[in-house]
């Protein structure tokens, strides 16, 4: 039984689905396996991901490749799951990476470390990210502290338990923010998060969460009041949702440079530094 899992679930990836896998083929760390679950992609991902077998095979590392219909990432997600052996369990996007080669051998370091410190096992191991938008990189903030507020970390430097995550699997219903949904069921029970202290990924933030405000704020919502988290009166979130729908037109409909420089001023306001 590996230690690690390393899933990408992903669909017409084509032209990124590269990168990620090699991040993962160059890991000097041997105890994982690494699984892509495709979402039967029309484009040439699975002839991407499967020109890569035979490096896999001379690296010794166990490769699976899935091509399953589903109904968005985190059926992938949960499908993909059902095929992972690993104690821990990681979820690399498509066009996102490891941070270097030695990343998986610093993880493998630490989870060793804590799970040896007599605290109780954890369930949730979580490390930093470097985030990168519109070419400019920066690192991603993470406070476990903030958890009933807003997602922590981003979900591609976590390692989750794959016990925990088959017994609190990925909620569907949810389509931005179900990693969201599972931290939170993990925290809200008492499991064990453990800062890893390591940088774990480098994230595109393209993605819909990090584009359709609205949307993320309407369902990060609905996700905290599942869990009995309550920020907001009618009349707050009336009002949230009217500025919101301001940022996003503003996203949706202004010139490039002008989203640029709002998000450039997000950052600063919430104390991102640019990363070198």
């Amino acid at each position: 039984m590996p230690l690690f899992s390393v899933i990408t679930t992903c669909r017409n990836a084509g032209g990124s689905i590269a990168k990620t896998i090699l991040s993962v083929l160059e890991q000097d760390f041997r105890d994982f396996e690494y699984i892509i679950m495709d979402g039967c992609s029309s484009d040439d991902t699975c002839k991407v991901a499967d020109s890569y077998k035979d490096a896999f095979a001379h690296a010794g590392i166990p490769y699976m490749i899935f091509s399953e219909e589903d109904h968005g990432i985190y059926e992938g997600m949960n499908h993909a799951l059902k095929h992972a052996s690993g104690d821990y369990v990681n979820f690399m996007n498509a066009d996102d990476c490891f941070m270097g080669p030695h990343t998986l051998t610093d993880a493998a370091r630490a989870v060793k470390e804590a799970l040896s410190d007599g605290k109780g096992k954890p369930g949730v191991f979580y490390g930093d990210s470097v985030a990168v938008e519109f070419n400019q990189t920066y690192r991603y903030t993470k406070d476990i502290s903030l958890i009933e507020s807003r997602m922590p970390f981003s979900h591609q430097s976590v390692f989750a338990s794959r016990e925990l995550l088959n017994e609190y699997p990925f909620n569907e219903s949810y389509k931005i923010g179900a990693d969201y949904d599972f931290l939170l069921n993990a925290y809200k029970n008492g499991h064990r998060f453990y800062d890893l202290s390591i940088q774990v990924c480098k994230v595109t933030l393209d993605g819909l969460s990090s584009v359709d405000l609205y949307n993320t704020f309407i369902e990060t919502t609905r996700i905290q009041e599942d869990h009995g988290i309550h920020h907001y009166s009618d009349r707050q979130y009336a009002k949230k949702l009217r500025s919101l729908r301001l940022k996003q037109f503003v996203m949706d409909h202004f010139p490039k440079v002008v989203i640029m420089l709002i998000r450039k001023l997000q950052r600063i306001h919430r104390g991102q530094n640019e990363h070198c």
